[in-house]
C-alpha cells in the first residue's frame, strides 16, 4: 500500500537528451565514492506542467484544514490527509469526494497529537508520528487502533521526539531525537534508524551526540535544523539525507546502514536570506525553543542548500534545493535536480503551475501532485507566531489541490 512516488513514465524515457554526456568526478576519499557534480545536467532540463484536478477547502463551510503535515494514497487512489493541528486525518476518494474522518485528538489508542509525520507501516496500517511526546500511533485505514510500536530504547531514560518515519516493505526508517544521561552529562541523541515491526533496530544510518543545556543556551540555526526533515527511503532499502545546512551534499547509505556514496555540488551557491526572510525564521525559531528557558536563536543570514528530498521506483534521487525553493525561475512554481542511481545530476525537472513555492507546501502522493496553498503561513499561526512587519500574519484557509503531471517537454534556455 505504499504510494509509489511515478511522477510520470514519459519524463526521462520521451525527452532526448538535450546535453552532453556527464561532466562530473568520481573520486574516492576514506574510501568513500564522492561524486563530484556540474551545476548543469547532463540531459538539460524538462518542464511539467501541473494540471488542476480538483480543489478543497478554502471557502467551502463543509471541509476545513489547519496543518497539513502529510497525504498517502491508497491502492485504490484514495487521499490521506494528516492534519497536525486538528489531529485528525480526512479522507478523500480520487474525485475530491469525502469518504471519512478517522484519528482523533488524545492519548488513548488511535488517538495522537502533535502529529508531524505519517508513513504506510507494516501490515497496512497508518503510522502517524506524533512529534512530542515522541511515539508511532498505529492505526488502519478504517480508523481502527492498530498495533502497539515502540520506539527505539536508551538506557538512561529521559524525553524523546520523533520527526519523520518512512515504511519500506516491512521495515520503518525514523528519525528521531532522544534526550537521556551518561553519567553526569545530559546528552541530545539524534539517529536515523531502521526498525522492523516490533521495533528492533535494523540498520543504522547517522547518529549524532551533543551536550544537552537546560537554561542559558544558544541555538543556532545552522546546527538546530539537522538532517531530520531532509531525507529520504529508497523501494530498494537506500536511504538518502543532507547533514549539512548549508552544503549541498548528500549521503546515500545501503539498506544494511554502509555508506554507499556522497553526492556533492560544489559549485552551487548560498542563497542569502533577506531582512525579512530573516526576521521571519527568527521569530519562528524563538517560538520553537522557548521551551527552553533563557535561551536565545541566532538565525541563519542564508537559506539551506538542500530541501525536500525524495526516491522514484526507478531509482533516481529527486532534491530541491534552496535555490529551487524560495528563489524559483520566473513562470516556475520550483524545480528538482533529478541524480540517477549512481548519484549523476542528469536532469533538472521544472513543475509550472500558479502556486508559491515559498509559502505553498507541496506533496507527491501516487502519481499526483498536491499543493496546500498559504501552508507556510499557516503552520506559523498555529504556533503562535505574531508581531512584526516581517511575521505579520493574516493567514488565510488553506486550500488543497491535486494536480496530474501534462507529458513532459524541453525546457528552453
Amino acid at each position: 500500500m505504499r504510494a509509489s512516488l511515478i511522477l510520470t513514465a514519459l519524463l526521462l524515457a520521451s525527452i532526448p537528451a538535450a546535453a552532453g554526456p556527464w561532466q562530473g568526478s568520481l573520486d574516492q576519499r576514506d574510501g568513500t565514492t564522492i561524486v563530484g557534480n556540474p551545476e548543469v545536467p547532463a540531459e538539460g532540463a524538462a518542464v511539467l506542467d501541473l494540471r488542476e484536478l480538483w480543489r478543497l477547502g478554502e471557502d467551502d463551510e463543509e471541509v476545513f484544514f489547519g496543518v497539513i503535515a502529510q497525504m498517502l494514497h491508497d491502492d485504490e487512489g484514495n487521499i490521506y490527509l494528516l492534519d497536525g493541528q486538528l489531529s485528525e486525518i480526512q479522507v478523500f476518494d480520487a474525485a475530491g469526494e469525502y469518504l471519512r474522518t478517522i484519528g482523533r485528538r488524545g492519548e488513548g489508542p488511535g488517538e495522537f497529537m502533535n502529529a508531524a509525520d505519517m508513513c504506510w507501516a507494516p501490515g497496512g496500517q497508518l503510522g502517524v508520528v506524533q512529534a512530542w511526546p515522541g511515539k508511532i500511533v498505529m492505526i488502519t485505514p478504517e480508523g481502527d487502533p492498530g498495533s502497539m510500536y515502540g520506539l527505539p530504547f536508551r538506557s538512561g531514560g529521559g524525553f524523546q521526539s520523533v520527526s519523520r518515519a518512512v515504511g519500506v516493505g516491512e521495515t520503518m526508517v525514523i528519525a528521531g531525537t532522544a534526550w537521556t544521561r551518561e553519567g553526569e552529562q545530559e546528552l541530545q541523541l539524534t539517529y536515523l534508524k531502521a526498525y522492523d515491526a516490533e521495533g528492533g533496530e535494523i540498520a543504522s544510518y547517522h547518529e549524532g551526540s551533543a551536550p544537552a543545556q537546560f537554561g542559558g543556551y544558544e541555538f543556532v540555526e545552522e546546527d538546530y535544523v539537522d538532517f531530520q526533515r531532509r531525507w529520504a527511503a529508497a523501494p530498494d532499502g537506500r536511504v538518502a539525507a543532507a547533514l549539512s545546512f548549508g552544503d549541498y551534499r548528500i549521503h546515500v547509505w545501503n539498506g544494511d546502514g554502509t555508506l554507499d556514496r556522497i553526492i556533492e555540488r560544489p559549485g552551487y551557491r548560498d542563497v542569502p536570506r533577506t531582512s525579512d526572510e530573516k526576521a521571519l525564521f527568527q521569530t519562528m525559531y524563538e517560538q520553537f525553543t522557548r521551551w527552553n528557558p533563557g535561551s536565545s536563536f541566532r538565525a541563519s543570514d542564508r537559506h539551506q542548500a538542500v530541501g525536500q528530498l525524495f526516491f522514484r521506483d526507478d531509482g533516481s534521487l529527486w532534491v530541491q534545493s534552496g535555490q529551487s525553493r524560495w528563489r524559483p525561475a520566473e513562470g516556475l512554481f520550483t524545480s528538482f535536480d533529478v541524480y540517477d542511481r549512481e548519484g549523476r545530476f542528469v536532469q533538472r525537472v521544472d513543475l509550472k503551475a500558479d502556486a508559491d513555492a515559498r509559502n505553498d507546501g507541496l506533496f507527491f502522493a501516487g502519481d499526483r501532485a498536491y499543493v496546500v496553498t498559504d501552508l507556510f503561513d499557516a503552520m506559523l499561526a498555529s504556533f503562535g507566531t505574531s508581531g512584526g512587519e516581517a511575521a505579520a500574519l493574516d493567514a488565510e484557509p488553506v486550500t488543497v489541490i491535486a494536480y496530474e503531471f501534462a507529458p513532459a517537454r524541453l525546457a528552453r534556455n
